[in-house]
C-alpha cells in the first residue's frame, strides 16, 4: 500500500511542479479510499520495481527493462557521471507513481489536488519522502527524467537555488549519451541571441518564486549549467564545491559572486553558447503548417523541426491510438 499523497511544499516548474502555495488543500484521505470509476485505486498500490534509489508503482506488470526503469536507469547513470552522484546507504527510495493514461492522472488530480491546474508530471518533497506523479504518454521519458533529477538533487544537496535546481533539471532531462541530444536548446538559445537576448545571472539569481520565471529563464539557467559541467576549469569545481556545501542554505550563499571571482561571467556563457553546435537560424516567415508553440514553449518537451502538414482526424487519432499501445507494451500494461 503506497502512502498517502504528499502534502505539497517544495515544488518547481510551470506546467509540470506545484507551486509553493500555503492556500493548498490539505490531503486527508488515503490512496486506498479513493477509487476510478471502475473500481481501482487512484494511485497504483504495489511496487513493480526497484531500480537504484527508484522505487516504481504501476498498474499492471513492469518488466525490468521497461521503458520507464530504463529511464531512471540511465538518468542515474548521468547524474553520477556528471555529478559524482552515488544513493546513500538507507536513504527513503523515491517513490514514482506511473498511472495509466491521462485520465486516470487528472481524475487523481482533482480528487487530491483540486485546486491546481492539469499538468503532465510533478514532483513533490516533505521531509525524507520524495515522490514523482505521472502518466503514460509519449513524453513519459521526458517527464521522468525531470522531476527524477529534482528528486535526486533533493536529496543529495538539500534544498537548491531555484535557478540551479531547474537548470540542472533541464540538463538532464535529456538522455546525455543520445547524439544531438543538446541540439533542440542550442537552437533555441540562439535564436534569443539573434534576439539581442543577453544571459544576465544576477538576475537569474534574484528569483525566488517559479512564477518569476519564464521559458527564456529556464533556457539560460540551462546554459549556465551547461557552461559549468562542459566549459574550462575551475566551473565544474565550483559548481561542486557549491553543491556539496554544508552552510549554503543557512548563509544563503550564491554562486554568481564565486563564479564572478574566477572570471565566469554573463560574457563567458554568451561567447560558450555561440560556440555551440546548432542549426543555423533561418530568417522566413514560419508556413502554417509548423506549430511555433511547440517550439517557443520548452518545457512542453524537445524542439522538433517544423512539423509536417496535420494529417487527417481519422489518421491522427489511429497514429496517437497506435502510439499508446506500443507505450503501453512497454510498460506490461
Amino acid at each position: 500500500m503506497p502512502r498517502s499523497p504528499v502534502q505539497p511544499r517544495t515544488l518547481r516548474r510551470p506546467g509540470r511542479h506545484l507551486p509553493a502555495a500555503a492556500s493548498l488543500l490539505l490531503v486527508l484521505a488515503w490512496a486506498g479510499c479513493a477509487t476510478l470509476d471502475r473500481g481501482q485505486s487512484l494511485l497504483p498500490t504495489t511496487p513493480q520495481v526497484r531500480t537504484g534509489p527508484f522505487v516504481v508503482y504501476a498498474n499492471g506488470t513492469m518488466s525490468e527493462d521497461a521503458l520507464p526503469v530504463r529511464c531512471l536507469r540511465e538518468l542515474e547513470r548521468d547524474v553520477g557521471h556528471e555529478l559524482g552522484y552515488h544513493a546513500a546507504a538507507g536513504d527513503e527510495p523515491v517513490e514514482i507513481y506511473i498511472l495509466k493514461d491521462r485520465h486516470d492522472f487528472d481524475h487523481f488530480l482533482k480528487f487530491y489536488y483540486p485546486e491546481l491546474p492539469s499538468r503532465r508530471a510533478f514532483f513533490i518533497a516533505k521531509g525524507y519522502q520524495r515522490v514523482v506523479y505521472t502518466y503514460i504518454s509519449p513524453r513519459l521519458e521526458e517527464d521522468l527524467r525531470h522531476e527524477a533529477t529534482h528528486a535526486l538533487l533533493r536529496g543529495a544537496y538539500g534544498d537548491l537555488p531555484l535557478w540551479l535546481d531547474e537548470g540542472l533539471a533541464e540538463y538532464f532531462e535529456t538522455d546525455l549519451v543520445r547524439p544531438s541530444a543538446e541540439r533542440p536548446r542550442a537552437d533555441l538559445i540562439m535564436a534569443d541571441l539573434h534576439k539581442s537576448w543577453s544571459p544576465n545571472l544576477e538576475r537569474l539569481e534574484s528569483m525566488t518564486e517559479v512564477g518569476q520565471m519564464n521559458q527564456r529563464d529556464y533556457r539560460e539557467a540551462w546554459g549556465w549549467v551547461h557552461l559549468l559541467l562542459n566549459g574550462p576549469e575551475p566551473g565544474k569545481k565550483l559548481l561542486m564545491a557549491y553543491l556539496t556545501k554544508t552552510d549554503r542554505a543557512e548563509t544563503k550563499a550564491r554562486l554568481r559572486p564565486i563564479l564572478a571571482d574566477a572570471h565566469i561571467d554573463d560574457a563567458g556563457l554568451r561567447t560558450h553558447l555561440n560556440a555551440l553546435p546548432h542549426t543555423p537560424v533561418v530568417a522566413t516567415k514560419p508556413s502554417s503548417a509548423s506549430r511555433p508553440a511547440a517550439a517557443l514553449r520548452f518545457q512542453d518537451g524537445p524542439t522538433a523541426p517544423p512539423a509536417a502538414p496535420s494529417a487527417p482526424p481519422q489518421r491522427e487519432r489511429e497514429r496517437e491510438r497506435g502510439l499508446f499501445r506500443r507505450l503501453g507494451s512497454w510498460l506490461g500494461l
